[in-house]
């Protein structure tokens, strides 16, 4: 459905267009904001994103998924914005092998403070991993990162949200025995 969406939207229909950034408005919103750590310029950078989409989407090649392409350009627009707010990201790339972990996250756990811990870049590899389904050499292309970069972040995304959710539930058991 998205390729026939961007073939139309290449072609002039704007509704397709809409539909296409509808459907990735909210994750490109959240991977800004956990970057910039300001709504104003989380918005800025995704209002800028879209118009670059706008203006550029004639000459998309589909070499990659249009979520890939978006992505990519809000992720290069928010480090735009850090560096001409003169912020730095943080990126210490550690190699060592990685096997995928399963990280139960008690329903009653908080989302919000789970997502809090992760740094900007574990916050967009994660979330285009898990929620996007990128693979790792999309996120590569998005980000601009190696993949074995992108391994070791997820990796530390992983640890850290199974660190937060459990202290979550233990935080929630101590709250249920004072109550009781």
């Amino acid at each position: 459905m998205s390729k026939e969406l961007v073939i139309k939207a290449k072609n002039g229909d704007i509704q397709a267009l809409n539909k296409l950034i509808n459907n990735h408005k909210d994750l490109a919103y959240s991977i800004a904001l956990k970057h910039l750590k300001n709504k104003e310029d989380a918005e800025d950078v995704v209002q800028n994103s879209f118009i670059i989409v706008l203006k550029s989407i004639k000459s998309f090649r589909n070499e990659a998924k249009f979520s890939t392409w978006l992505y990519r350009i809000i992720y290069h627009e928010c480090l735009k914005e850090l560096k001409y707010k003169k912020l730095t990201v943080e990126y210490k790339p550690q190699f060592f092998d990685i096997e995928d972990e399963k990280i139960d996250i008690n329903k009653e756990a908080s989302f919000k403070n789970i997502f809090k811990v992760l740094k900007p870049n574990e916050y967009t590899v994660i979330s285009l991993y898990y929620l996007e389904e990128k693979s790792t050499n999309e996120i590569a292309q998005i980000t601009s990162l190696s993949k074995s970069n992108i391994k070791v972040l997820l990796h530390r995304a992983r640890l850290k949200m199974k660190k937060a959710a459990n202290n979550n539930i233990k935080n929630e058991k101590r709250n249920y025995k004072r109550d009781t």
